[in-house]
């Protein structure tokens, strides 16, 4: 399988491209090649503009990645695509570009940037019948996949939450931490509470309806250290990501591969919604107890 990437401007779209296109990395998955790439970055954005001519060189020269201008070039060559560019605002123009070739999508995080967009995603997905998936790579993580935490008693859980202006809150990095929480304990979130520490991290409070609690800190200086701990009626349960033996976007990339080959999302548009309405709901939160 061919397929196309958009975006040259994170770490992602070298990650991606090892994994599927080299077959002597140790975390290799198989099945799919990307082979042609548009190159995509946006100028107002530091973090994409910045790095986008080092992830270029990168993916062109080292992988072969053949870089193309043209969108109905690019979308006549692959089969499949991951929407891959590091910024968020620019994922719903993309797509509106794309579609209506009926190719299966993937979308890096994050999907769009508001309720609203989403809903327009979710509205040309059914106009188009184009299968569309998003989801962050820490939902496949061994240490995530291997519980069940269906009858957890509250939980603890804790990751990078740097900030950017342009994808402001939890919509950039703290997506993640979201995804997380969705993925173990699902989204029937009754009550959200914040509260911000000396500029260092923030604390949320998550009470789901029947009346279990989940603690989310969130640290704003960058580091690589998702995990968390949580509790049961007679036992407790630890997890740590950066101590799984295989890459979560290993994992991530066989979900998509598979996704790709049956056009069979395994995390529907109506769950990403709800994570895109409660990250605005955070996002809107004042300080603690407001």
């Amino acid at each position: 399988m061919r397929i196309g990437l958009i975006g040259l401007d994170t770490s992602h779209s070298e990650i991606f491209t090892r994994l599927l296109n080299d077959p002597k990395d140790l975390h290799y998955v198989a099945g799919a090649t990307i082979t042609h790439a548009l190159p995509v970055f946006s100028e107002d954005l530091p973090i994409s503009k910045d790095r986008f001519q080092h992830y270029k060189e990168i993916v062109e020269n080292k992988y072969k990645v053949k870089i193309v201008e043209d969108v109905e070039m690019f979308m006549h060559n692959v089969d499949a695509v991951l929407l891959a560019t590091v910024d968020g605002r620019n994922h719903l123009s993309w797509l509106k570009n794309i579609i209506h070739h009926q190719k299966p999508i993937f979308i890096d995080k994050p999907i769009v940037m508001s309720s609203a967009e989403m809903e327009n995603v979710m509205d040309l997905s059914a106009k188009h019948r184009t299968p569309i998936m998003s989801s962050s790579s820490l939902r496949y993580a061994e240490s995530i996949k291997n519980i069940n935490a269906r009858d957890f008693v509250s939980g603890y859980i804790y990751g990078p939450l740097p900030q950017q202006d342009a994808m402001p809150g939890y919509f950039w990095y703290g997506i993640h931490l979201i995804e997380m929480i969705v993925a173990l304990f699902g989204t029937d979130i009754s009550t959200i509470q914040k509260e911000k520490y000396a500029g260092k991290y923030e604390m949320l409070k998550l009470s789901f309806s029947d009346g279990r609690q989940v603690m989310v800190r969130g640290d704003y200086e960058w580091h690589d250290r998702f995990g968390g701990v949580i509790h049961y009626h007679n036992r407790v349960e630890t997890f740590q990501l950066w101590k799984d033996e295989r890459p979560y976007y290993a994992n991530l990339l066989v979900e998509i591969v598979n996704f790709f080959e049956t056009c069979l999302s395994p995390v529907s548009l109506e769950e990403t919604a709800a994570i895109i309405k409660l990250i605005e709901q955070i996002n809107g939160l004042d300080e603690f107890g407001v």
